[in-house]
Parts: structure tokens; C-alpha cells; sequence
């Protein structure tokens, strides 16, 4: 009894225990976190046990970036010795050729290589005349005839009603076909066709020559030489591919008259036959600016020397205008805004 009552009155005070007990909690806990630094990596978990959230993320960042800034392997020269030595082999190999490339590339599109595509077979062009190649055709057709006569017995039509006939089979009742055809019927049939021939390359020069005078009528209104004029150098489509010839001289004539109207308009209109009347087409160009100026003589003694818009004193008479007195101002303002240049004037 009297060794406890020793103790307890001699025993430190309450204070002074919890300060000693909190230091020692402090120095364990700096001691388990110098043992989880000298951990391996692989015991990273424990190494940040103790922290705060944010301290664990800054010690986890720093960490990697130490990873990062570590040394890689660096290989020896023996290893780069080795991979320049397979380079250069690598690179020893054929080089394919051009015609290899572009058939590799045609198989790679799905297409023919064109090693392996036909060469074009050359067509020289055909220079026979029309005649010349309806004489061959003529003679082809004949040829044939006579081959498919030798070899190939004549079959006799059959007889067929004529109530079961529409009106195109009557009328192939009436073309004779050429196997049944003799010699003579068909000399007969290719004479009328050199006739045909004939009347249409009559009818094509006929229709050229009238394109060729229309074309140096229109080359005399625009003041050019119409000996000039040639076929070559004013050519029309062909009728039968793509205009017919009553198309064709209506729309030549239509340019003709428009032509005509434009030179009527600028006063420079020369007429197709100069040669026999050049008296008459010069009377014919001075007779308007005539007449007008007559007209304007005569209005002298009525008219007032005034312009007819500004009422100022009249400088101009405009004989596109019918006479008209204008002063120099109101005429160019005028004939400006409308785009009247080409009206004549004398001095007033």
C-alpha cells in the first residue's frame, strides 16, 4: 500500500504523457515512411500510406517523371553493325522495270496490263468517191448472189392466204428478194440505182452551188471579195446529218437580211450589183441627208432660233431629229443618254 501511494504521488502529469505520447506517434510515423522509401517500386502503394490526397498525386507525378528522365538502353555497336548490314541486303534486290509498275498498277485497278492488251489494227481510210463506193457495194451484192445461187437450191414461197396478210406483208409481197432475182433483173436494179446515185449527186452539187452564191452575196454586204468565197471556207452542215436544205438557205437568208438592215441603219448599205448602177446607189445614199436638209430651208422662215429644250440660243440642227435646233449642251446630253451617235448635224 504505502509503494503504490509512492508511486502515484511521484507519477508525471497528465499533460507531460500526452505530449510524449503524441511525439512518439510523430516518430513512428516518420520512421514507416523512411522504410516505404526504401521499398521497391513495386511496393509504391505503401510508400505514399500516410499521405493526403494531393501529396500522394504530386509524389506520383514526380515519380513518373524520374522514370521518364532514366537512361533507356542504348544498343552496342555490334546491334547497329547487324541492322546497317540487313539494310544493305534489303536494298540489294531488283528494282522492277516501268512496264512492270504499270501492270502491277492496272491489276491493282481491275484493269488489263498493258503488256498483255491487243495492239490497234491500223484502218487507212477510205478515199473512194461516192459512185466508186456504190459501184463496189453493187458488185459485192452481185457476188454474193450469184454464190449463194450456185450453192443453195431455190425454195419455192408457200402459199399463204391473203385474209391472213396485214398491209406490211402485202407490201413485201412486192419486193422481189435478190436470190430469186435473174442476171437480168438485177443488171436492171443496179442501173436504176446508178440512176439514183446520179440524180442525188446532181441534186448535192445543185444545192452547193446555191449555198456558194448566197455565201458571196453575203461577203459583198460586208465588203469583202466574194471571189474568196469557196466552199471550203464557208461550209454548211451536211443535210443529212444535221440540218435539212430548206433549213439551211432560210437561215442564210435570214443573215443576208439582217445584214442588210444593219447597213440600212449605220448608212453604209452597199448594194450586190455595183457595177452595173453606181450612179443610182450613190443618188440613193445622198437622198436622205438631201430631203432633210431641203426640209430644213424650207422651216427656216417658220422655226424659232431658240433650242427646242432649253429655250437657249440654237447652235446645232440635228438631222437625225428631223431638224431640231439645240444648243451644244442640251444636244450632247441628250443624244448621250439615248446613245444617238450616229445623227448628223450642221452648224445654225
Amino acid at each position: 500500500e504505502g509503494s503504490q501511494s509512492s508511486s502515484a504521488k511521484w507519477s508525471p502529469p497528465e499533460n507531460y504523457k500526452k505530449r510524449v505520447a503524441a511525439f512518439e506517434a510523430k516518430q513512428n510515423q516518420l520512421k514507416d515512411q523512411q522504410k516505404a522509401a526504401a521499398k521497391p517500386p513495386g511496393q509504391a502503394g505503401c510508400r505514399y500510406q500516410g499521405l493526403s490526397k494531393e501529396d500522394r498525386a504530386i509524389a506520383e507525378r514526380l515519380e513518373r517523371l524520374r522514370e521518364e528522365r532514366k537512361p533507356k538502353s542504348i544498343p552496342t555497336q555490334a546491334e547497329i553493325e547487324a541492322r546497317l548490314a540487313a539494310l544493305k541486303e534489303d536494298g540489294r534486290g531488283p528494282v522492277p522495270s516501268t512496264q512492270e509498275m504499270e501492270d502491277r498498277l492496272a491489276v491493282l485497278q481491275g484493269r488489263d496490263p498493258p503488256s498483255q492488251a491487243p495492239r490497234p489494227v491500223h484502218q487507212p481510210p477510205d478515199t473512194r468517191s461516192l459512185v466508186q463506193q456504190t459501184d463496189d457495194l453493187l458488185t459485192q451484192l452481185s457476188e454474193e448472189v450469184a454464190i449463194d445461187e450456185h450453192y443453195r437450191p431455190r425454195v419455192q414461197p408457200q402459199a399463204v392466204s391473203s385474209q391472213n396478210l396485214n398491209d406490211l406483208n402485202r407490201e413485201s409481197e412486192d419486193c422481189l428478194c435478190p436470190a430469186n432475182l435473174d442476171p437480168k433483173q438485177l443488171e436492171e436494179e443496179k442501173n436504176k440505182l446508178l440512176a439514183e446515185a446520179a440524180a442525188e449527186l446532181r441534186e448535192e452539187n445543185t444545192r452547193q452551188e446555191k449555198i456558194l452564191q448566197v455565201a458571196k452575196r453575203l461577203a459583198a454586204l460586208k465588203g469583202e471579195d466574194p471571189e474568196k468565197v469557196t466552199l471550203e471556207t464557208y461550209k454548211l452542215p451536211d443535210s443529212d446529218e444535221e440540218v435539212a436544205e430548206e433549213e439551211a438557205i432560210c437561215r442564210v437568208l435570214k443573215q443576208l437580211t439582217e445584214e442588210a438592215a444593219l447597213d440600212e441603219a449605220s448608212g453604209f448599205n452597199i448594194p450586190p450589183d455595183q457595177t452595173t448602177q453606181p450612179g443610182a446607189s450613190q443618188q440613193n445614199l445622198h437622198t436622205p441627208a438631201i430631203t432633210a436638209l431641203a426640209r430644213a430651208d424650207d422651216s427656216d422662215e417658220d422655226e424659232l432660233p431658240w433650242c427646242c429644250i432649253c429655250n437657249e440660243d440654237a447652235t446645232l440642227r440635228c438631222h437625225g431629229c428631223d431638224g431640231d435646233l439645240y444648243c451644244q449642251r442640251c444636244f450632247w446630253e441628250g443624244h448621250e443618254e439615248f446613245d444617238l451617235k450616229d445623227h448628223h448635224t450642221s452648224r445654225y
